[in-house]
């Protein structure tokens, strides 16, 4: 955030504005950076549809960029894109779209939806269940601090795990190293236990076992390295547990 506010500082000193008006445009521009969230980290090719582009054309993601309402990001293989509001993280995996659908900063709320892929979110500057994340059969509102969120279109299953704290999945609370699941059509939320499959020290033997009947926790492999036993097709994510 910081280094964006400077980019934008030798821009606008560049082009020899009088300091009355480089003093309101500075103002703005800070404010502007902590109102919303900023992308601090991408990897690959992230494709980037604004909200206020009436263009409607897709443009690659750069750090730096500011996520606002209605903005809606891509990810194709080996590709993902961080973003950073104050304590709050957004980290958006390979092979994701992922749409920003609302984000109130004074009233401390958002709203955001996964139409395919995976999400994770870490949230500390938001009400109790003011920040939501949707897919095409779950809702998510966090009651405490990590989550993830994923949905699958080859088993139309929407899926949320619990890291940490509490969270409300359509309408039930989880706590730390539960979550659940719930495939198009159905009318009832499936239960998930996770804390024998992942643990502090990465993923262990069981999830190799389980990701047979799930493959949703292939998704988990980035961040949480496997514990005796290997597997290379994935891209471990460099910049997790380092903010």
């Amino acid at each position: 955030m910081i280094i964006y506010f400077h980019m934008v500082v030798r821009v606008i000193m560049s082009l020899k504005i009088p300091l009355t008006i480089l003093f309101s445009l500075l103002t703005t521009v800070s404010l502007f950076a902590e109102e919303f969230a900023v992308a601090t980290f991408t990897r690959g090719k992230v494709s980037f549809l604004s909200a206020s582009d009436t263009s409607k054309l897709w443009k690659t993601l750069k750090v730096n960029d500011v996520l606002k309402p209605g903005d809606r990001i891509k990810t194709g293989n080996g590709s993902k894109v961080d973003f950073l509001y104050q304590e709050t993280e957004i980290r958006i995996q390979p092979n994701t779209d992922f749409t920003l659908k609302e984000w109130n900063s004074d009233k401390k709320e958002a709203k955001a939806f996964v139409q395919n892929g995976a999400a994770w979110f870490r949230v500390n500057n938001f009400k109790k269940g003011s920040f939501e994340v949707s897919t095409p059969t779950t809702t998510a509102g966090v009651r405490g601090t990590a989550f993830g969120v994923f949905f699958e279109e080859k088993e139309k299953t929407g899926y949320t795990c619990v890291c940490e704290g509490l969270v409300n999945i359509n309408g039930e609370d989880f706590a730390k190293g539960t979550g659940g699941a719930k495939k198009v059509g159905a009318t009832e939320l499936e239960k998930k236990q996770y804390k024998d499959i992942i643990t502090k020290d990465g993923a262990t033997i069981l999830l190799k076992e389980k990701r047979k009947e799930f493959p949703m926790l292939n998704r988990c492999l980035p961040c949480h390295k496997p514990i005796g036993w290997e597997d290379k097709s994935f891209t471990p994510d460099e910049t997790y547990g380092n903010k």
